[in-house]
């Protein structure tokens, strides 16, 4: 649900709708460095919208607007950034985009905009590795820091890589895609993982890495499905934590009013920012009806080459015990499901191997340190026979797509890099 319009399918997509120079220049000239300070937070949200025979749907902006809102409330509360920088990346429309960074004068925070950009004018494609690190290079020369942190606001679809079907396949299954803000039949949400822009998780990896900005102390996801295992294990060496919800989030986002505090370290409190979350969506209400439903995880990516190691021993097991598909803890509304609670999938097919169950029992917490859900999570599809809330029976925080008969997770699967490494 949330604004997420960030398709980050491992090769994760992560719909950056970004622009360029307005200027025939294509990426403006930064201005003077005012010296290092001690964290700059990147908060990118790229264009979420589809446009389909001129109609623009799905689009996030004002959900956007409003998380930016509470993000300056919070630093007023605060009393500013202290030594700390905010800068923000954010798609109006399909063409143009803004870099600002949001500055602390008087008691109140303004927005000093660094640069314009034009997609008609731009000379770096939108979805490539190069337009992100493009905009993370700005980011460097604009808030040179000791410490980053990335958050990503947008639609989000896992690993699964992008592609036309992709962002239609919802359209076609759910009245909701009509349109995000309007005419709906439950609150909106991050859940439709395309758009005009998609970008790939690999690309969107090889992007950071190139950009020279180092690991990231958090991403933070607020677009769904995104704390997959596949998508840790693209991201490992790029950030130290990834946030996010394993499953879709409502298009109001993260509650960055009550989550600021934390975010805005270089240390943050996962525990924290965890039980925070599940707190606000206990109680969230749309339009006056109650929709308590809420998922959230942290992962510890330097845990995770230990858990890819250990799940090739899961997999050569000749013990494995064989599974029921429909009978696991499913984290998505598709039929076939393309996400699975990784806990309970390998807890079933390791019933007969109470060992090698022990050890990926403790790597599982190492992984997935901080958690929290609800009771159950919504979806805007009709699930089986469950409708639009699914009840959690079991909640790991990680989603895997091994067991997923879904069409379109297995025409990907062999392409997959965690899927490669462990099989």
């Amino acid at each position: 649900m949330k604004k997420i319009v960030f398709f980050l399918q491992l090769t994760i997509f992560v719909l950056f709708a970004s622009c360029s120079g307005e200027d025939p220049d294509p990426i403006p000239e930064p201005t003077p460095s005012t010296g290092e300070v001690e964290q700059t937070i990147f908060v990118y949200m790229p264009w979420s919208g589809v446009t389909n025979d001129g109609v623009v749907r799905n689009n996030l902006y004002n959900f956007f607007n409003g998380n930016l809102d509470d993000i300056k409330q919070a630093v007023e509360q605060q009393g500013g950034l202290g030594n700390k920088q905010l800068i923000v990346f954010i798609s109006d429309s399909i063409s143009k985009g803004y870099l600002y960074k949001i500055k602390y004068k008087n008691r109140k925070c303004i927005n000093d905009t660094l640069a314009v950009y034009n997609n008609t004018l731009s000379g770096l494609r939108l979805n490539t590795s190069g337009w992100i690190t493009s905009i993370l290079k700005r980011v460097k020369q604009e808030a040179p820091a000791k410490n980053y942190s990335l958050i990503v606001g947008c639609h989000g679809m896992g690993w699964i890589p992008g592609k036309p079907s992709t962002r239609l396949t919802r359209s076609v299954a759910s009245p909701i895609e009509r349109d995000i803000e309007t005419d709906l039949v439950g609150p909106p949400m991050r859940w439709f993982g395309g758009g005009d822009y998609q970008t790939d998780i690999s690309t969107f990896t090889k992007g950071i890495e190139d950009s020279g900005i180092g690991k990231f102390q958090y991403i933070l996801f607020d677009d769904c499905n995104m704390t997959g295992i596949e998508v840790a294990y693209e991201l490992r060496n790029v950030t130290n934590h990834i946030i996010g919800s394993p499953t879709e989030i409502m298009a109001y986002g993260m509650p960055y009013k009550l989550l600021w505090g934390e975010l805005s370290k270089v240390n943050p409190d996962y525990h924290r920012i965890c039980n925070d979350f599940i707190n606000f969506y206990s109680n969230y209400t749309y339009k006056g009806s109650s929709y308590p439903y809420g998922t959230i995880s942290v992962i510890d990516c330097s845990q995770v080459e230990n858990m890819v190691n250990l799940m090739k021993d899961v997999n050569r097991s000749a013990s494995l015990s064989p599974f029921v598909e429909s009978n696991l803890q499913s984290m998505d509304g598709y039929n076939p499901s393309k996400f699975y609670d990784m806990g309970d999938y390998v807890r079933t097919i390791l019933h007969n191997d109470p060992l090698l169950l022990a050890r990926f029992n403790q790597q599982l917490n190492l992984l997935v340190p901080e958690k929290g859900n609800t009771s159950s999570y919504y979806t805007t599809f009709n699930k089986d026979s469950f409708g639009h809330v699914v009840p959690i029976r079991t909640y790991s925080g990680i989603t895997i797509s091994d067991p997923s008969s879904n069409p379109e997770v297995r025409q990907s699967l062999n392409k997959n890099l965690y899927y490669k490494a462990t099989h």
